[in-house]
């Protein structure tokens, strides 16, 4: 049947050359981008697997570098502890040389300072040891403060074996608890004069230098303090740790005055319970070779005898400890026992050593896996050097064995270090076998074959071409009934 009005041939001409033209950009689209699947259509299947793929592979190399950086840490941390181990191994050597019995008291005390400062700087290293935001050899829990007495500090938290410098007046330097034994308190005044004054909570004056009087010391006078009355409104404050209604009280003040030394102390004080010892005050001596106050006596400034020390057998009520004059000191504490009363709850204080966990799975649809790098603290008081010294010869003694046991400490640490690394490493190379599995599974679903893709597109274009040719020739085919019509 021959027909004007729906050209049959050219419709199927027409179907045909959609088919072929889609065939061709579908081909021309794989080869400029590459992959097989450009969008869910071309596979929709095929598309969820290589996205899944895909978010794998990115969390793959998330991980390692997260990895490699937690080997970072531990290096730093492990690089920390090296040089804390030497610290170690030096300070072991000092406490062999404290030991021997040809040492005299001077050089054991040289010793001893040079043990003490050892000791800081592993606790400079400890708490400054830091990557990533992290400090691996802090200690791994907050120190608390001790108890306050009013605005008056415990004695650990200002002194120690190592001597710091401080600035003097009427304000309290710190306080002995009740229960401490065997403590040394120790001051130079660097040449101008000032004084250890210990005092009772309730205002008794037990050791020092007089604030009244025909003998009072220039240290109060300096700082206007020169009787009882002002002695209890500058001094017997409940901020610098005195009871309320504390009355200032003379009556047992040992001033030593004409006498000095600080080796064979020439006062002793019984007091509650408590054996009290007292060098003197190394300005004070002139009186007696002086012959009067006009001198050298009184005057506030020393050439000699600067130093000044005062020992407890055992503290049984808390002391308050000033140091009066008109200058800077140095000062260091040394003790057996010292009970500490801490503060609730107990105030933060930073940096502190904390777990850190470094992901080493993170797979689409599976549990993150991940492996913790432990707190390795290494300050002294982790390690069990706290209070530690070398003078006398028992404490020499003794510290050996403690500088063995931190030895060991940190020895453990570094071991526990490699081995993690290790383990990391191992980590990254599974990582890496993973990563390249994954890549290759995911370029077969996703990528193009362009071996393929060139073929369907010379395919594509023939057929193109040869539908093109044949739909003009299925739209001549009409014309056929103009020769009926003739």
């Amino acid at each position: 049947m021959a027909v004007i009005n729906t050209n049959l041939l050219a419709l199927s001409g027409q179907n045909h050359l959609k088919r072929s033209q889609s065939a061709m950009e579908s081909a021309v689209e794989r080869l400029s981008s590459g992959l097989r699947i450009n969008s869910a259509k071309d596979d929709a299947a095929g598309q969820a697997i290589a996205n899944r793929m895909e978010s794998n592979l990115q969390a793959g190399k998330a991980l390692a570098r997260g990895i490699n950086d937690g080997i970072s840490l531990m290096q730093t941390a492990e690089g920390g502890l090296d040089s804390i181990n030497s610290i170690l191994q030096r300070s072991r050597e000092l406490a062999i040389q404290s030991a021997n019995g040809t040492l005299s008291d001077a050089d054991r005390a040289s010793v001893n300072a040079e043990y003490q400062q050892l000791a800081e700087e592993i606790d400079r290293l400890a708490f400054s040891t830091e990557a990533f935001g992290k400090t691996p050899l802090a200690p791994a829990e907050p120190r608390p403060l001790p108890v306050k007495l009013g605005n008056t500090p415990h004695i650990t938290e200002l002194l120690g074996p190592s001597a710091k410098n401080f600035t003097s007046g009427t304000v309290s330097l710190s306080y002995i608890p009740a229960g401490a034994t065997n403590v040394t308190l120790e001051i130079d005044s660097l040449g101008l004069d000032d004084d250890i004054q210990i005092f009772t909570q309730d205002g008794q004056h037990l050791v020092g230098t007089p604030i009244e009087g025909g003998n009072a010391d220039y240290v109060w006078q300096f700082q206007n303090v020169d009787d009882a009355a002002s002695a209890n409104t500058s001094l017997l404050t409940p901020g610098n740790g005195f009871n309320s209604g504390a009355t200032y009280d003379a009556s047992l003040l040992q001033d030593a005055a004409g006498s000095y030394d600080l080796n064979s102390p020439p006062v002793q004080l019984d007091y509650n319970g408590m054996k009290i010892t007292y060098s003197g005050d190394g300005d004070r001596l002139a009186v007696a070779t002086a012959g009067d106050a006009g001198t050298e006596f009184n005057d506030g400034r020393l050439s000699e005898n600067m130093r000044e020390r005062v020992t407890f057998d055992k503290i049984t009520e808390n002391l308050i400890v000033f140091v009066v004059g008109q200058g800077a000191f140095n000062a260091s504490a040394t003790w057996d026992d010292m009970p500490i009363e801490y503060d609730e709850p107990e105030p933060a204080m930073t940096p502190v050593s904390t777990p850190t966990n470094i992901l080493v799975s993170a797979g689409v649809g599976q549990k993150m896996d991940s492996i913790t790098i432990a707190p390795t603290p290494s300050d002294t008081q982790s390690l069990g050097l706290e209070g530690v010294g070398l003078d006398p010869v028992e404490k020499a003694l003794e510290a050996m064995q403690k500088l063995e046991q931190a030895m060991g400490q940190v020895d453990d640490y570094r071991s526990q270090y490699g081995a993690l690394n290790n383990r990391f490493e191992s980590a990254i190379g599974t990582l890496g076998q993973e990563q390249e599995s994954l890549g290759v599974a995911k370029s077969r679903i996703e990528d193009a074959d362009y071996a393929l893709e060139v073929t369907n597109m010379t395919h594509a274009r023939i057929l193109q071409e040869a539908g093109t040719s044949m739909l003009v020739q299925a739209n001549q085919i009409p014309k056929s009934v103009l020769s009926l019509l003739g």
